[in-house]
């Protein structure tokens, strides 16, 4: 067992179930208290799971912003590279509570995390 586990989503919200999965696997330790402290860091294609504006249900498909919802509102630390998300849509709202962090504050996440899982 480990004290911590860091999830780096890095792929797009919606085409495949990747990023869903990976924000239900660290929510889960987090509930099961399995793992006591569950973060998630969005890189790539996955910092658009956090654009605030997203429409899901014109798809047909679950909100990933409910699930970075359920992840905040359990006090677990979402953080998104910045650059990584500003590359992709300009200068877009993210949704409130995830940290903007640069690619230094990723490397420091990796870091000190004992667990690193990826989507």
């Amino acid at each position: 067992m480990t004290d911590d586990l860091l999830t780096i989503i890095t792929k797009q919200p919606y085409g495949s179930e990747d990023a869903f999965a990976g924000m239900r696997l660290a929510l889960g330790n987090l509930v099961s208290g399995l793992v006591p402290e569950a973060a998630v860091l969005l890189i790539g294609d996955g910092t658009l799971n956090a654009v605030a504006s997203q429409r899901s249900g014109v798809l047909g498909m679950p909100s990933n912003l409910e699930a970075l919802q359920d992840l905040l509102d359990m006090d677990a630390p979402v953080y998104c590279v910045e650059d990584d998300l500003r590359e992709r849509v300009g200068d877009v709202e993210a949704l409130e509570g995830v940290t903007m962090v640069g690619w230094e504050g990723a490397r420091e996440l990796l870091s000190r995390h004992h667990m690193v899982t990826t989507f």
